[in-house]
């Protein structure tokens, strides 16, 4: 996406450190304690011998880091109540009618969320060196096609217990571990000051119309610390000198049968303690949370908050509506006052400290210091998430021409059927929701940058070309991928003369900035958009009839930025400057765009109307780049073979490969790889 230029609460009991066990992580030089529970369930405590005994015995020269993980994820895998072992599944499947119905009387418990043991399809055992193929149109599961763990009776590699079909119970959400989502909050601790505590508080359900709610996204740096996706919800971490480093506190929604009847399963308290690692979990009440925050933040010298904008009452300032904070949450559900509250001046004074610059710091500025740096299974998901919108973006590129041969050739085609596609195409590989509304703009639709009407149609010399910036979010993180290609029916999905110039001095300059994203070059995002504009004015005047200076261009052809962080947000990390330099692990966008707008009498009249932007998905790594969104065609050759119906989407063309007798993939072209051999493009790893 082109970014612009400028009830009573229960008291948990709490556990000592000695009570927690500990795990390495996997580069040997930190450890994170485990977030299970000294006493469990009999159940759990069987299944904790019997994982930790397989893995144990898997083999004799595994390390002792590899050992230390397996166990904690064997221990991390029987905080699930209700997780079989393989010895444990074998018997009963074998055992008699009455051990059957026995266990069936277990109920699974479901949460607030996906986990694991709940929701197995979606946490594969993803397996180190192994690509993941997709779900496919057929709307498969996530772990469709995947190469699967024959026995849990091996020490894995990814470190954690799986089962006979390889779930990966150690993951907390899909692809992320609970040993990563603790590393993160070690590290933010860590990272500040002595006397410091930090208040991060969850997303809130918002309305769409009286009690009609849109769908609910968690607060992204509350997601990040915790992995927790439920609504009206609270995180403290307190600096300490014990083991852990930190004491962790959650408010959580209690659990309530009849509001569980409407509104879907909450995870509770018990949930926070065994799932999620908390210390300390207690029922989230306006009332309950103030009392907490009245007695520990006076005891700290630097608090972490996003701080409140004012002290208003937030049920009817507009501003505080516009972005949930803490203040949102400590006040009372009543619009007539503060009432309700024992002490009115309770509220008033957290407010007041809240509002002390000197003590009160953004903590959004220091979470998204480590969220600009992606881990690998970070960069995991990401890849993910732009393999999906790839394949979407394939089928929207040769839709045109599978409805004019459905429905004759002078059917119109209209921009939401487009964009339905693409989200169509998503959804059935397994993404939650788009990241963004989606731009599907025809003709001079596309100079507006961020169109989002998608209302208008494209028939028969209606326009001549669609730009669709478009992605979907997988799994918590977001892709952003835009491409320009022909729609006439006339020139059978084929650029004509000026499209394809001004296509490809955008395109060219993608290539070029692109190879500049790394460590080594030293860029920061505010040069590569000054090194982009130098190019794009060298492009246009290579082609002829655009004597321009900079000013003009950026003020009318190329207005917006090169590019933006991505990664939970789409927008990513609003708190990191353009100018900081780029660094490993960071993922940007690139997407140079030109757009001559019609009547615009200082350019060429073959050009008006024209818009394309053509946007990849960058990882930073220290010598070069790898472009996430590769899967997705730019090349001309590409796209209009796309246009054409010519081209299967490459992981399409994995599944099927899959499915075949032989297993051994069919030659036919993908993404890069159209009839012209020599027009492949090998772009799915830059550099080194």
């Amino acid at each position: 996406m082109a970014a612009a230029t400028s009830a009573q609460p229960t008291q948990s009991g709490l556990r000592s450190p000695q009570q927690r066990a500990h795990t390495h992580l996997r580069n040997g030089t930190m450890a994170a304690p485990s977030v299970a529970r000294a006493r469990l369930p009999r159940l759990q405590r069987q299944l904790q011998v019997s994982t930790s005994h397989a893995s144990s015995s898997a083999s004799a020269s595994a390390s002792t880091s590899l050992l230390a993980r397996s166990h904690s994820s064997a221990a991390a895998a029987a905080r699930h109540v209700n997780l079989k072992s393989p010895a444990k599944a074998s018997a009963e499947k074998s055992g008699s009618a009455g051990a059957s119905a026995g266990a069936n009387a277990a109920r699974t418990r479901v949460y607030g969320q996906p986990l694991p043991h709940t929701h197995p399809h979606l946490f594969p055992r993803r397996v180190p060196g192994e690509h993941e193929l997709m779900p496919t149109t057929l709307g498969g599961p996530h772990n469709m096609f995947l190469p699967v763990q024959g026995s849990s009776q091996q020490l894995l590699l990814g470190g954690g217990a799986a089962d006979d079909v390889g779930v990966a119970f150690d993951e907390l959400t899909p692809g992320i571990t609970a040993a990563e989502y603790e590393t993160r909050r070690r590290r933010l601790m860590e990272r500040l000051p002595e006397g410091s505590v930090v208040v991060a508080m969850s997303g809130r359900a918002k309305s769409m119309s009286g009690n009609i709610f849109y769908r609910f996204r968690q607060e992204t740096n509350f997601w990040y610390l915790t992995g927790f996706q439920e609504p009206d919800a609270a995180l403290i971490l307190e600096k300490n000198s014990s083991p852990r480093g930190f004491k962790m506190t959650m408010f959580v929604q209690a659990r309530d049968e009849h509001n569980e009847t409407w509104n879907g399963p909450r995870t509770g308290v018990d949930g926070a303690h065994d799932i999620f690692g908390a210390d300390e979990a207690l029922e989230m009440d306006p009332s309950t949370l103030l009392s907490h925050l009245k007695q520990i933040l006076p005891q700290y010298t630097h608090i972490y908050v996003e701080p409140p904008n004012g002290p208003t009452n937030p049920r009817t300032s507009s501003a505080s509506r516009s972005k949930p904070n803490i203040i949102n949450f400590l006040s009372p559900v009543s619009p007539t006052g503060y009432d309700i509250f024992s002490k009115k001046s309770d509220f008033e004074g957290v407010v007041k400290l809240l509002g002390d610059t000197k003590r009160c710091h953004s903590l959004a500025r220091e979470v998204e210091w480590f969220r600009a740096r992606k881990s690998p299974a970070e960069v995991r998901a990401m890849r993910r998430a732009a393999d999906v919108s790839a394949a979407a973006m394939m089928r929207v590129m040769g839709y045109p021409a599978v409805h004019r041969a459905r429905y004759g050739a002078a059917a119109p085609v209209s921009e939401a059927q487009l964009q339905a596609t693409f989200e169509y195409e998503c959804a059935l590989r397994g993404a939650q929701r788009p990241a963004y509304v989606p731009v599907v703009a025809s003709g001079a639709n596309a100079c507006t940058i961020h169109y989002v009407n998608n209302d208008h149609l494209v028939g028969p010399g209606q326009a001549g070309m669609v730009c669709i910036d478009a992605g979907c979010e997988l799994d918590g993180y977001a892709s952003d991928i835009t491409r320009a290609f022909p729609v006439s029916a006339d020139l059978g999905g084929k650029f004509n003369s000026p499209q394809r110039d001004l296509y490809e001095a955008v395109l060219s300059t993608l290539k070029a900035v692109t190879k500049l994203v790394s460590v080594q070059s030293g860029y920061s995002l505010s040069e590569l958009h000054r090194r982009s504009v130098e190019l794009l004015r060298e492009e246009l005047n290579a082609i002829g009839g655009f004597q321009l200076g900079t000013d003009v261009l950026e003020r009318s052809l190329f207005p917006h930025y090169i590019g933006h962080f991505l990664g939970i947000d789409l927008h990513d990390t609003a708190s990191i400057p353009r100018s900081t330099k780029l660094e490993e692990g960071m993922v940007i966008t690139v997407e140079p765009g030109l757009y001559v707008s019609e009547g615009d009498d200082r350019f060429p009249r073959e050009f008006w109307g024209l818009g394309i932007r053509v946007e990849d998905d960058v990882l930073v790594q220290a010598m070069g780049q790898v472009v996430l969104s590769a899967n997705a065609p730019k090349e001309v050759v590409d796209v209009e073979a796309c246009c054409q119906g010519l081209l299967e989407s490459d992981l399409e063309l994995r599944r099927f490969a899959a499915l075949g007798d032989g297993g051994e993939a069919k030659t036919r072209p993908g993404p890069g790889l159209a009839q012209d051999p020599s027009a492949r493009s090998d772009e799915a790893r830059m550099g080194p």
